[in-house]
């Protein structure tokens, strides 16, 4: 059966608002297009999936199938009244998005860490998930404030020398600060370029990352 990831997005739509505008959807694009050209030279593998825009939110589809011919999912950014969220959807799960970002470059910085992490973590026993870089610690000049204390399973994480700069998540979002100060085409290539992860990385993180 063939579907439609605008009319999947648009069913998924229930924490949507509000209007992307067309210099946001030029980002998007541009690094989709950006996402085509490395991921060849990095993994030996292409990447083709189809890039769409809806009423508040792009997204790349998940083709299934050697032809693509048939709907699996997508994957993107969405508009939220909160600010922008990097959103997952499969054939057969609604959409989740667990970080939201202040900044819509950041959210694509966040789609753009999926995808990478769906290559960098492909064969046997990998932990190639950007999620496990930097062993879970904080970008540089980034402030970490509880949102929940004193049970501290979300944050806000922001730049000191920009507040206004911030992705709010659980403590594995962390590893997203290290965008908040790098360009797009900059984050992408440094989460590509990053050493293997290892199983302690996957553990490195303290019971506790309030300051």
């Amino acid at each position: 059966m063939t579907r439609s990831p605008l009319r999947e997005a648009e069913e998924n739509n229930f924490l949507g608002t509000g209007s992307l505008t067309d210099d946001e959807v030029a980002e998007f694009t541009a690094t989709v297009d950006y996402l085509r050209a490395v991921i060849p030279a990095a993994f030996g593998l292409e990447w083709n999936d189809p890039a769409f825009s809806g009423e508040g939110y792009v997204v790349t589809e998940l083709p299934r199938s050697s032809g693509g011919r048939f709907f699996d999912g997508y994957r993107g950014v969405r508009k939220t009244a909160n600010g922008y969220v990097a959103i997952s959807a499969s054939e057969r799960n609604s959409e989740s998005g667990a970080v939201t970002f202040s900044r819509f470059e950041d959210a694509v910085k966040g789609y753009a860490a999926n995808i990478v992490s769906s290559f960098r973590g492909r064969g046997p026993g990998s932990l190639g998930s950007v999620a496990w870089m930097w062993n879970g610690a904080t970008g540089p000049g980034v402030v970490t404030e509880s949102l929940n204390p004193p049970y501290d399973t979300d944050f806000r994480f922001y730049l000191a020398d920009d507040p206004s700069a911030w992705l709010e998540g659980d403590k594995v979002a962390a590893t997203l600060s290290h965008g908040l100060g790098m360009s797009i085409p900059s984050f992408i290539a440094v989460i590509i370029a990053h050493p293997a992860v290892t199983a302690k990385d996957a553990t490195a993180w303290p019971k506790s990352i309030r300051p």
